[in-house]
């Protein structure tokens, strides 16, 4: 298991709302799951504003675990990347739209993506005239198919709204075995697509590089940079915390994951650690809720029956732990 992150809260209410609107879930669904716009609003930073807030990434996965589990519209990853919300901006992608060429604003989102989602990442290799940008998630994730094909997709379409150029890679690689839909992919991606290839490219010519941005502006830029910078470095400050009290938590989980067990690792006193974890926007119950919750999913998928789940997320008992899945699910969980 990976350290609980956070995730721009835009991209989660991005998702959620595009999800309704496309059909691909319905209200109940995400009800179900225990996932409330106004719950999730409620999560939120007020003394921030929208485009700087914060929420588990959690969240973002179980999105996308239902977006993925509907075979009514199994493209759902192409058709979100494919569409372009100017509302849906954070301060990363409003700080891109003010760079003054396509080469600048790869290479500002590159190095500064965790800012929307700290398990993406982006890597550029260059070879000649051609630049092969490979995307990978964190392996601890387990990000859907349609989550890769999501951002895949959406880095084409957010080039052609900054540019107001139509870039076609050259080549493209997919991990995956060739899609049902596969006439979608050529739409967007090209002819020459190659599947199963155990890693997720694209493969473009570097003079889409020096296409200029529309919307440049150097102060703006300047401004919206600086602020970018400072929410980066307050975020690296972040999770540097979030990820050790995480870590600490999941090793302990199966003994209950007791507080005292984790100051006296971090060399703090009780008081102290709960005043740093509120400064965060967070607490140690709302951490060992979080992780519980994304631990109780996998296993539930993988049918572990309600006593060996509740045994090793370390509940006293299983009617502890099915109280606790009425709470995240909104239901009782899967097993016996």
């Amino acid at each position: 298991m990976g350290k609980t992150t956070r995730v721009s809260a835009v991209a989660v209410l991005d998702l959620y709302d595009l999800l309704l609107q496309l059909g691909a879930v319905t209200q109940a669904q995400l009800h179900a799951a225990g996932l409330n716009r106004t719950a999730l609003l409620d999560h939120c930073n007020c003394a921030l504003p929208l485009q700087e807030q914060r929420l588990d990434e959690a969240l973002l996965l179980a999105l996308w675990q239902l977006a993925s589990s509907n075979p009514q519209i199994p493209h759902i990853g192409l058709l979100i990347g494919q569409t372009f919300n100017p509302d849906s901006r954070g301060v990363l992608a409003s700080w891109l739209f003010q760079c003054q060429r396509a080469g600048e604003a790869l290479h500002v989102f590159q190095q500064h993506i965790a800012l929307m989602n700290p398990s993406e990442r982006w890597t550029l290799d260059e070879t000649g005239d051609e630049l092969v940008l490979q995307f990978t998630f964190a392996p601890d994730k387990h990000y859907p198919q349609a989550a890769i094909e999501r951002s895949m997709s959406a880095l084409l379409r957010w080039n052609e709204e900054m540019t107001g150029v139509c870039v076609v890679p050259s080549t493209c690689e997919f991990s995956f075995a060739r899609p049902a839909y596969h006439e979608r992919y050529v739409e967007i991606f090209g002819p020459n697509l190659h599947f199963e290839r155990g890693r997720n490219c694209l493969h473009m010519s570097r003079a889409f590089l020096h296409n200029p941005i529309r919307s440049a502006n150097r102060y703006l830029e300047h401004v919206l940079a600086e602020r970018a910078l400072q929410a980066y470095q307050q975020l690296q400050s972040k999770d540097e915390l979030l990820g050790k009290v995480s870590q600490l938590i999941e090793a302990d989980l199966q003994q209950g994951a007791c507080i005292e067990r984790v100051c006296q690792a971090l060399h703090v006193s009780r008081p102290t650690l709960y005043r740093r974890l509120k400064q965060e926007g967070t607490s140690f119950t709302e951490l060992l809720s979080s992780l519980r919750k994304a631990r109780a999913s996998q296993l539930i998928q993988q049918g572990l029956p309600a006593f060996a789940i509740s045994d090793e997320l370390g509940f006293k008992d299983v009617s502890t732990y099915h109280r606790a899945c009425k709470r995240w699910f909104r239901q009782q969980p899967g097993g016996g």
